[in-house]
């Protein structure tokens, strides 16, 4: 070989070796292409025999999943035992107060008509003796009975009468004396009816208001309650229950 053509040969394979080495270490980093995911699969073809490029069949990464939160069961059977019990001893407790009420309203009833028939009782009393007593004046007058004098008390000696401008009723007794004058000071007028109660001596154990009464005065109604058990009457065989009527005029 000439020296020439040696040189020649020489100065291509070190072009050659040089582009080479450009081409690796510059150009084939840069461009480097993603490697692709996925397992090789080989057909039966030999790699060194010339045949096709196995198939790379791309498989997708299992994806991880966290288990459940673990839930906390409640004793929904308790639960529901525990409302019941709570719902039973409600009622029971309401039922109790509704019976305590109807008992207390009851009693309340029964007091009030036992009080109402006491009432009637005593009223239907005096009347049958006002009644009684009236028979007896009509007879007397039929008779040409005559008037009392020297005394102030008037009208029916026994069970009814009036003084000083006041009346009372007492079945099977009379005044001892004369009755009560009321004392007050008001300027106020009206009829005051007093109920009274008389025991065995003749003496008003107790004294209320009652109606007929005209007036709304505490002044008067208190002057003719403790006129009432000032008065005193004739002593007999039982208590006597009967009224006394103030008439309070303006002074």
């Amino acid at each position: 070989m000439k020296k020439s053509e040696l040189y020649g040969s020489t100065g291509s394979l070190i072009f050659s070796l040089l582009v080479l080495l450009i081409l690796l270490l510059v150009v084939m980093p840069g461009t480097k292409m993603p490697e692709e995911e996925g397992i090789m699969v080989s057909f039966g073809e030999a790699l060194d025999g010339g045949g096709s490029m196995p198939e790379v069949v791309s498989q997708a990464k299992p994806v991880e999943t966290s288990p459940p939160p673990a839930t906390t069961t409640r004793p929904v059977k308790e639960d529901l035992m525990t409302q019941d019990d709570n719902s039973l001893a409600i009622a029971e407790q309401q039922k109790r107060e509704r019976e305590a009420r109807e008992a207390a309203e009851r009693e309340r009833r029964e007091q009030a008509r036992i009080e109402a028939e006491k009432k009637r009782k005593e009223q239907e009393a005096i009347d049958n003796a006002n009644a009684l007593m009236g028979n007896m004046g009509s007879n007397t007058g039929a008779t040409g009975s005559g008037s009392t004098t020297g005394s102030s008390t008037q009208g029916n000696p026994l069970g009814s009468g009036t003084s000083g401008g006041n009346s009372w009723s007492l079945t099977g007794r009379s005044l001892s004396g004369r009755l009560v004058q009321p004392s007050y000071n008001t300027n106020e007028e009206g009829r005051v009816t007093v109920r009274i109660q008389v025991d065995t001596n003749g003496k008003v154990t107790s004294a209320s208001v009652t109606t007929p009464t005209t007036t709304s005065s505490n002044d008067l109604k208190n002057a003719a309650i403790a006129a009432a058990k000032a008065t005193r009457f004739t002593a007999g065989d039982r208590i006597a229950v009967g009224t006394i009527t103030y008439n309070f005029r303006l002074r």
